[in-house]
């Protein structure tokens, strides 16, 4: 202890004032200032806490107390468990309850002082109190009350939750102990109460002031706890940023710091943190860009890789997405009977929710195409191989109406069990007799695909029922035209027509079937000749659609 006495006191006194100084400015934007703040607020809170648990588990204590004694003298009493054995013995001479309100009336210990004991009860499906007391015989009377007490009867009768067996009423008067004593089988409530005098109430809450010093002891305790905690948000922070700082160096971009208060630590912690965030994001981009660059590749393996070959037949496609995936698909596919089928579609959306259906819907009309041939046309609910809802001509080929099934099947499949996700598609397809050159088809919802020769268009197929997938068993029919040598089919999505220049202006079908019209010598050529004016007339506007295009030439024989 020698090195204690060679402290010099002046040093004292000056470290004494720097605490009092600091203690008393805590407002002041410093740590060590703010701390004291901390422990001033944390320490009116624990006593505020205490007090309150202090008042409750007296009060608690006092209820419990008393109603566990008056249940316990009630069962006592000769006949109390049959059923309203109190209400029965109005007008009647009932000594036994008699002595024991007296009794009760007549308790003066540090507990309490008890006045007024008497009893109110009200049927289980009435609404009018009643007063049950003796006067001055041990005759049982009752008599109507509506006095303070009994509307908060009331309400705690209409409590769900939270019942007790005893509760104190302050009405502005004196204190009254209200005791429920209603028995399991009774028709009426019953309720003892007692007057309790505030004096007595006093001296019961006095005799608890053990409880306050034990929440006294656990407040200092506490309070201990909390001046070690605090110590500690000044250097934790710091210790910790450094720590996450090491593992973010390191390639751990999941490590974050917490921002607790609003200092230069804080404002340390949240430039921190926003750092990370920013890599975190630069490297989600990298990750997108490398998932949409394998969704591309797969995509692009959804789409036939080659065009079947079919003697004196030109068929050509175009396919140009405006983004990473494409909701846009065609398909060319032979069938086991030699026939072929042609399809065109454009998914509702943009990106990949859109690129995902689109292997959906191509799927569905391959497989569905193929399984129809087991079924009976007439089987499938909103199909009409014989309707003419657009189509001048239907289909009279049974087989190839029969693979046309695929699309009521397809769009049952979509609106029924993808239903909530309100995803559709436009879709053109048909099926080639390459043999005839009849082709049968069902336009759900497509832009209308023009049939041409040398002349000009000789028809434009329009569509023949609903989008798919839009809504179940929507009613398709069927359209058919016929192939003369030279003749050839052009199908497109909405990329082609409503595409837009720098001045925002519309391609338009207009645009389209002046070129079409032109003279031409194969799908190829036409499909380049499109291409070339369709991006000419973009130039440097941004593509807000994919372009998709299919050509379907009849070639001529010499």
């Amino acid at each position: 202890m020698a090195w204690r006495r060679q402290i010099p006191l002046k040093a004292t006194q000056m470290k004494i004032f720097e605490h009092i100084k600091c203690f008393c400015s805590f407002w002041q934007p410093t740590v060590a200032r703010r701390i004291t703040l901390y422990f001033l607020i944390f320490g009116l809170i624990i006593f505020a806490v205490t007090s309150v648990l202090y008042t409750i588990a007296g009060k608690k204590h006092f209820v419990n107390s008393t109603s566990r004694a008056i249940h316990h003298q009630f069962s006592l009493l000769e006949g109390s468990s049959q059923p309203d054995f109190i209400l029965q013995g109005v007008g009647q001479s009932r000594p036994e309850l008699r002595r024991l309100l007296d009794m009760l009336a007549n308790i003066s210990s540090s507990f309490y002082l008890a006045s007024d004991v008497s009893i109110y009860s009200k049927p289980t499906d009435g609404s009018v109190w009643s007063r049950l007391y003796f006067s001055d015989s041990p005759i049982l009377h009752v008599e109507p009350v509506a006095d303070a007490y009994t509307p908060r009867l009331d309400h705690w009768l209409e409590r769900r939750f939270g019942h007790s067996d005893g509760n104190i009423f302050s009405t502005g008067g004196p204190l009254a102990l209200f005791v429920n004593i209603t028995g399991p089988e009774d028709a009426h409530h019953y309720f003892l109460k007692i007057g309790v005098a505030s004096e007595g109430f006093a001296g019961f809450m006095k005799g608890q002031i053990k409880h306050f010093i034990v929440f006294f002891l656990i407040t200092l305790v506490l309070l201990r706890f909390l001046g070690y905690y605090f110590a500690r948000k000044i250097a934790g922070p710091i210790e910790n940023l450094s720590a996450v700082s090491a593992q973010v160096a390191r390639g751990d971009l999941s490590q974050t710091v917490p921002v607790a208060s609003n200092d230069e630590i804080g404002i340390l912690s949240h430039n921190f943190n926003q750092m990370v965030e920013g890599l975190r994001e630069w490297d989600r981009i990298k990750m997108v860009e490398f998932e949409l660059e394998k969704g591309q590749k797969i995509q692009r393996e959804f789409l036939p890789s080659t065009i079947p070959d079919f003697p004196d037949w030109n068929i050509a496609t175009a396919f140009f997405p405006a983004g990473k995936v494409s909701g846009d698909f065609y398909d060319v596919f032979k069938f086991s009977d030699g026939n072929v089928g042609l399809v065109i579609a454009d998914v509702c959306d943009k990106g990949v929710g859109s690129a995902l259906y689109m292997a959906l819907f191509r799927s569905l009309i391959r497989v569905f195409a193929d399984q129809a041939t087991q079924s009976e046309p007439a089987s499938i609910s909103g199909f009409d191989p014989s309707g003419s809802r657009v189509a001048t001509e239907p289909c009279s080929d049974n087989k190839a109406a029969i693979r046309l099934q695929a699309v009521p099947f397809t769009n049952n499949y979509i609106a029924q069990t993808h239903g909530d996700e309100g995803m559709f598609a436009t879709l053109f397809f048909g099926v080639l007799n390459p043999a005839t050159g009849r082709l049968c088809y069902i336009n759900a919802g497509h832009e209308p695909l023009y049939l041409i020769d040398a002349k000009g268009v000789k028809k434009a197929l329009d569509p023949t029922g609903p989008a798919v997938g839009m809504w179940p068993n929507a009613a398709y029919n069927t359209g058919q035209i016929q192939f003369e040598q030279g003749d050839m089919l052009i199908g497109y999505t909405d990329g082609v027509t409503e595409a837009r220049s720098p001045d925002d202006e519309i391609f338009t079908r207009k645009r389209l079937q002046s070129l079409v019209e032109q003279p031409f010598n194969s799908a190829s050529e036409m499909l380049d000749r499109i291409k070339a004016s369709l991006f000419e007339f973009i130039d440097i506007a941004p593509r807000g659609d994919d372009v998709t295009m299919l050509a379907v030439q009849r070639a001529v024989n010499h």
